[in-house]
């Protein structure tokens, strides 16, 4: 029997089961660390005004953190493909950890900046490496499911995470909060050490992968774009890059826009959002290898600029629940998607650097968008920001079928 070229290299059979133990273990810490996240999202602009800053340095509380993560990620992507995934994990979480521990002992702003910057790099580093050795440990016919699946807890998280911390902050204080939270992020550095999973072949896997020459050794921007940059990762990573943008405007102004409105129990629209996304992880998978991946795409991308729509149109609480599962549902199928299409175009080597460039284009779009949709809330009606937003799907759309267009053609399809 004939040994495939895989085999030949040392490579392991993966299982065909998503949920093996390392996958589990990966699941678990992301979704402990997104919980920590979230709280500090929460707690960050009080703690600010707490220290007795700003309420513009306050909103700048999640500017600092988004910021340094956006910058690291590149560097990232390129360790976790040249020194593997573990010990990146490890750095990452150990760094997040202490940095955690250290806000309950911050008496002072300039402190509090700089481990707000040290918390995003940190994010970047474990964030980006969870991400890529869960796609390692999954089968390829089932990653678009299984990535689904490795966000779904985290989308919980998001739900619980600040009526939670409003809770234990009106019962103890800030340093008990942070002591929590460090608790928590030091149980998953504990579970990190216990992943055994390692892309050990990865060199022999780097060195079977063509680099164009003209590139490899280059200097010039377009070399240094390569190195850091995963091209074969760009087209979803633009796709989701005007979905981010989109989609930032529900993160940001749908409670103003909600209050602007004469809208109450706003509360209720976010928890159907959080339930809708939460059984679209559910649904995207099966779907997908039911439909298609250019059908499913389609659909939400579609269905995503209707929500959008609906939401600016809306005037009653019932409303904007509708839109908001719709939104939810959809923006659910899509991230997770375009996700795994980033990874699965490429190959096992690089999938770090596809991981980054795709976090990249996710992180720059949300913070992108809250900064730019909210200078155009200075001159246009909260409504005309939600219809604006669901025009760029018509972009997103786009791109998506130019996507395949390119694909079918260079497939000869």
């Amino acid at each position: 029997m004939t040994i495939p070229p895989e085999r030949a290299i040392g490579e392991p059979l993966m299982s065909s089961s998503i949920w093996t133990a390392d996958f589990i273990k990966l699941t678990i810490v992301t979704t402990l660390l997104r919980i920590c996240t979230q709280v500090h999202i929460t707690s960050m602009p009080l703690f600010f005004l707490h220290l007795g800053g700003s309420h513009a340095l306050a909103g700048l509380s999640m500017t600092f953190f988004t910021l340094a993560a956006l910058l690291t990620r590149p560097l990232i992507g390129i360790t976790l493909d040249t020194y593997g995934r573990k010990p990146i994990l490890l750095w990452g979480v150990a760094l997040y950890t202490i940095t955690t521990m250290l806000y309950g002992f911050v008496a002072f702003i300039p402190a509090l900046i700089f481990l707000r910057m040290m918390h995003g790099i940190s994010f970047s580093a474990s964030s980006t490496a969870t991400s890529t050795m869960a796609s390692d440990v999954l089968p390829e016919n089932k990653m678009t499911q299984g990535i689904s699946y490795f966000g779904l807890f985290g989308t919980l998280a998001v739900a619980i995470a600040p009526s939670t911390t409003l809770y234990l902050l009106e019962v103890s204080d800030y340093a008990v909060l942070f002591y929590l939270t460090g608790a928590v992020s030091l149980i998953a550095l504990l579970i990190s050490l216990r992943i055994e999973t390692e892309n050990k072949h990865r060199k022999d896997l780097a060195a079977d992968t063509p680099s164009p020459p003209s590139k490899r050794h280059s200097l010039d921007a377009a070399g240094l774009w390569y190195k850091l940059v995963e091209p074969r990762a760009i087209p979803p990573s633009v796709i989701v890059l005007f979905v981010s943008l989109a989609t930032s405007t529900v993160m940001v102004f749908l409670p103003s826009f909600a209050i602007g409105n004469g809208i109450s129990h706003i509360g209720v629209v976010f928890a159907v959002q959080a339930a809708a996304l939460a059984l679209s992880r559910f649904i995207v998978g099966p779907w997908t290898a039911r439909m298609g991946p250019r059908f499913v795409m389609s659909v939400n991308l579609l269905a995503l600029g209707i929500a959008l729509a609906g939401i600016s149109f809306s005037s009653t609480l019932w409303e904007l629940v509708i839109y908001a599962v719709l939104f939810g549902f959809t923006s659910g199928c899509l991230i997770p998607h375009l996700n795994a299409m980033a990874i699965t175009n490429t190959d096992q080597a690089n999938r770090g650097k596809a991981n980054a460039t795709f976090y990249i284009a996710l992180d720059f779009g949300i913070g992108a968008g809250a900064a730019g949709w909210g200078l155009l809330s200075d001159f246009l009606e909260m409504r005309w920001i939600f219809l604006l937003a669901s025009f760029i799907m018509i972009f997103a759309l786009s791109a998506f079928f130019y996507m395949e267009s390119s694909r079918r053609t260079n497939a000869g399809i």
